[in-house]
Parts: C-alpha cells; structure tokens; sequence
C-alpha cells in the first residue's frame, strides 16, 4: 500500500495548524463576525469526509495489470515531453520574459506577476508541457527495479528542474509541493520494494498512520533534519530580501500591522526580544514568525473572505479556482476575465485562504457539493494507489499532498494545477495505451 487515508491527512493538516496557531506572538484582527465563516469552512470539511465514505471500495473497478513494458514505454514518452517543455522554458525565461537574465531577478518576477501570458504561445505550452519531466521522476522512484541507472540518473536531472527554476526565482511553494509529493512516492516505493517494519502511530487510541521504523534511524532522520533546516533557512533569507527591497526594517511591525497587509497585534513580549536582539537575530526571529504566519494565517483569511463578500451564491463557477486551464482560452481569443478582473470582487488579494477559500469565491454555499464530490474523487485515486497502480500512487501522491495543506493554502490554485494536468494526460495514458495485460483481481 504505502499510502495515507485521506481523512487522517486532513486531521494531520487541522493538527499542524492548531500546533502553529498557538504558538504564534500576534492576535489576529477582523471585520464582522466570525461565526458564519467557521461554520461555513465545517461544512465544507464534513462534506468531503461524507464524500470520502460514501463511496465504499468494493463498488470501484479494478484497473488492468500494467506490464513493465508499458511503464517504460509511457516513462520515456513523458520524459521526451518534459524535456521539450523545459526547453521552451528556458527559452521563454530567456528570450521572452528575460527572467533569467535580469539583472535584479526578484524585480523581474514581481513585473511578470503582473502580465499574464508575458511569455506568449510559446510560454502556454511550456508551462503545459515542462511538469511532465517531474511526473516521470516520480514514476522512475516508485519502479526505480525496471530502469537503468543512467536513465534514471538523466530523468532525475530534468525532473529536478522546477525545483531549480523556483529557487531561482525566489519562491517557495512550488518547493513545498512537489517536495512533500516526492516525500510520499518515496515512502511508497519504499513500501513496495522493501520489508518495512511498521510504527503505528496512535492518538487517544486511534490509529493515525504506520510509519517505517527505519525513519527514526540516524542515516535518514539526519538528512530530512537537515532538509528541513535548509528550507527554513531559505525561507527566512527570502523574507530578508523582500523586507530589504521594501525598505521596512524595524518598521516590520507597524507595516504588518497594518489592515491592508497581515492585520494583526504584535504581543509586547515579541517585540521586546526583536529590537533588543542584535542585526542577525532580528532576521531570524521575523523570518520564522513570517514562516509560521504563511501556516496559520489561510483559515484568518478565509473568515475575512467569507465576511468581506456580498453573495453567498458565488461567483465564478469554476473560473477562479482553474484560471490556470482558463487562460489556455484567453489566449486562443475567448473572452475570458483576467486574474485581475476575478480578483475585482477581493478585498485583500495575494493571500492564502486555505483551500476552501477559492470554492467559496467560484461557487458560494454550493461549494458543498463540489467538496461532495471531490471527497468520492479522492476515495477513488486513494483506492487505486494502495493496491500499487502507478499513475495513482503518483497522483495520489500530489493530491495527498494538496489535503496535508488544505488548512494553510490551496495547491490546485495557481500555478500548480499545471501539475494536475500532467497527472490526468498520465492516467490517460496507461488507460489507453497498447497493453497485453490481464484484470486484477478484487483484494
């Protein structure tokens, strides 16, 4: 198996939030009342958890044994449009944006921000094609037996790409995406390939997750310390360098206070130890309050969203929360609203709002029956990767990753559903492609 249920992710997720929460120096400040907004965001959790059990696994079809031939032959095919698609986008980044040849790359990417399809034709289908690289290193770890080392050590390479590309630029959580991802296809290739010893770990005597105990050895929990560490340290030095472009300073607190930004009350204590700690200090401590603020403060803007609006019926039905798919259209000529245009109706833009936040703005209280449906969606792909079908311990592997940080942000949003449309071109392609295999049978 080697995968997580899906409701015990989303506890983990609610776990984590509440953990950081409390811990954090500031009071969080509103506009009206909270009461609606929370019952709201209850409503649309119940709502997946019901999709999720509603749908019992013996009702769901097993999929066709896939021979090891096919997965090589769809790893290399994805694998060439990956390449193809980091090669446009080194072209764009070079030729059309200019992002990797600015003098000030920090600059550059906050101009692009603001010109949707900056990089043309050219840049749509670099950003439709270049995921395809990562998805077939995730398929390379989980059946790392039928590849040669040289072609693994090549798709690992270019699959590494948006990795390369995000740190370039400054961001950060395409990282955390695709890296928790690969975390979870590792642990299921892991779980595949290996004898694992498992930890069951409980709460109040429920089960919650089995582990492999060899994580908790020094040769592994060493390195995914260290990993840690290392991406605390870039996030903090990537809050430095936009406090420092900003110009803030010590007048970090009273900018972030500030009802148009994070809106919040600094605790006195907090601001003590700041301004009496010395330059390098005062970094530490305002990058890790920001870190923890990017976790904690998605569930606060949903209840300012939710109180900020006018209708409770939505808005956009789907265009807000797949802008991403919609620009495809724009770009052919269809009429579509900018990113601009949709965020017309948004008091506070360029914030998280948990992952409910964007169905609420599309769909309103109907939002319910997306979740609905989304948690029999889940079920399904969850269904499909424990009994070890490639394409879905893969995707399951994104979605699962999507659920785990559905309190803080929504992956489906942005940039990052091109992600998910290289998933669903994948499971298409094992669908379809030329297979002699026979049907498992029902576990």
């Amino acid at each position: 198996m080697g995968v997580v249920n899906p409701i015990k992710l989303l506890v983990f997720s609610a776990i984590i939030w509440l953990f950081i929460y409390i811990q954090m120096p500031v009071t969080y400040l509103y506009d009206g009342n909270v009461f609606f907004p929370i019952f709201t965001l209850i409503i649309f959790i119940l709502t997946f958890i019901i999709g999720v059990v509603s749908l019992k696994t013996k009702t769901i079809k097993p999929i066709a044994e896939i021979s090891d031939k096919k997965t090589k032959q769809i790893v290399f095919f994805l694998f060439c449009v990956g390449v193809f698609g980091v090669l446009l986008k080194l072209y764009v980044g070079f030729f059309k944006s200019g992002i990797f040849v600015a003098e000030d790359i920090f600059e550059e990417r906050l101009e692009n921000m603001g010109n949707e399809l900056s990089g043309g034709g050219v840049g749509v289908i670099a950003s439709l094609l270049f995921p395809f690289s990562f998805i077939s290193l995730l398929m390379i770890i989980y059946n790392y037996k039928i590849f040669n080392k040289l072609f693994i050590l090549i798709v690992g390479l270019v699959g590494v790409y948006p990795f390369v590309e995000t740190f370039f630029m400054g961001g950060r959580t395409i990282i955390a995406l695709l890296g928790t991802t690969l975390l979870f296809v590792l642990f299921a290739s892991f779980y595949k390939h290996t004898n694992l010893s498992l930890l069951n770990i409980k709460i109040g005597g429920v089960d919650l997750v089995k582990v492999p105990k060899f994580i908790f050895k020094k040769s592994v929990i060493i390195p995914l310390l260290l990993i840690g560490l290392i991406f605390v340290s870039y996030s903090i030095n990537v809050v430095n360098k936009r406090l420092t472009r900003f110009g803030y300073g010590d007048r970090t607190f009273k900018v972030w206070e500030q009802k148009d930004y994070q809106w919040v009350k600094f605790n006195k204590d907090f601001k003590n130890e700041y301004f009496n700690s010395s330059d390098e200090e005062k970094v530490k401590l305002i990058g890790l309050h920001n870190l923890k603020h990017y976790f904690v403060h998605g569930v606060v803007e949903y209840v300012r969203l939710i109180n900020h609006l006018e209708k409770t019926t939505g808005y956009y039905y789907g265009q807000y929360e797949f802008n991403v798919f919609f620009k495809f259209f724009k770009f052919l000529g269809a009429p579509i609203k900018s990113m601009s245009e949709l965020n017309s109706i948004i008091n506070r833009k360029s914030v998280y709002r948990t992952f409910w936040g964007a169905f609420y703005i599309d769909f309103g209280l109907f939002g319910v029956l997306i979740m609905f449906f989304w948690g029999r969606f889940i079920k399904r792909v969850y269904t499909h990767a424990k009994k070890g079908n490639t394409q879905y311990v893969i995707f399951y592997g994104y979605l699962a990753t999507i659920i785990l940080t559905s309190f803080y942000l929504n992956f489906l949003l942005g940039s990052s559903s091109y992600y998910l449309f290289a998933f669903f071109v994948s499971i298409f392609l094992f669908r379809f492609w030329p297979n002699s295999s026979v049907i498992k049978k029902q576990e």
